[in-house]
């Protein structure tokens, strides 16, 4: 489910923008749910209770709220949504990076635009991922959901599937790279948060039953995963 919030405080703007987005994601396939608030008040609200998106459409220049300000209390919880300004004005562009914003859009919205960022956007994030790796003298590509951690063990990674372990050559950094599933938890071990069952302070029990170590520095990273996965 790709989960879009549309914020804007103008109706005829809200909307539209509605309108457009949701005909790019039944274009484009895509299992959805938009959520429309007319204030930054109600977006909090919600956000804070809990509700995640992928998509964030945000007016940068809102009656009561500063969509830059709301942006940046927004990253103070969440890195990974996309977060899209639309305005009406070119001079806040810049402004974006404070945020890692995706993009921004003029209004009126450009349905063509806005499919282009979803497409890239949903294809980088959401769409199901693969590992591929070499294991002995085969190359193996694992759907990500199957995977519950990998390992390092001396020279070589253990991939921790769940009805089996892999041998896998390679290093651990080299694995994670381009994935956005698997989180690093400890110096020699990365998670899959989608197939942790319980998460304490040191150790993080996997759905079979797999305990997978959590230090201190990675707590925090692996927390925010698993909260979004659950939520």
């Amino acid at each position: 489910m790709y989960r879009v919030a549309v914020c804007e405080d103008e109706r005829v703007f809200s909307e539209e923008h509605e309108r457009v987005c949701r005909g790019v994601l039944e274009k484009l396939n895509i299992e959805h749910q938009i959520s429309v608030f007319e204030t930054g008040a109600a977006f909090w609200a919600a956000f804070s209770g809990g509700e995640r998106y992928d998509l964030l459409l945000l007016d940068i220049m809102m009656d009561e709220t500063d969509g830059m300000e709301l942006a940046r209390r927004i990253r103070e919880v969440d890195n990974a949504a996309a977060i899209v300004f639309v305005t009406s004005n070119t001079d806040y562009a810049l402004h974006g990076y404070d945020v890692n914003a995706l993009h921004y859009l003029m209004k009126p919205l450009d349905g063509g635009a806005l499919e282009r960022l979803i497409a890239s956007d949903y294809a980088r994030r959401v769409q199901p991922q693969r590992l591929v790796f070499k294991s002995g003298k085969q190359s193996l590509n694992i759907p990500m959901e199957e995977i519950v951690c990998l390992e390092t063990v001396g020279k070589r990674v253990a991939i921790t599937l769940l009805n089996e372990t892999l041998d896998c050559s390679g290093n651990l950094l080299e694995l994670l790279k381009g994935q956005s599933r698997l989180i690093r938890c400890h110096k020699s071990f990365a998670v899959n948060a989608g197939n942790i069952r319980e998460l304490m302070r040191t150790d993080a029990v996997a759905v079979n039953g797999k305990t997978i170590p959590v230090s201190r520095t990675y707590f925090k990273d692996v927390q925010r995963a698993f909260l979004r996965q659950i939520r």
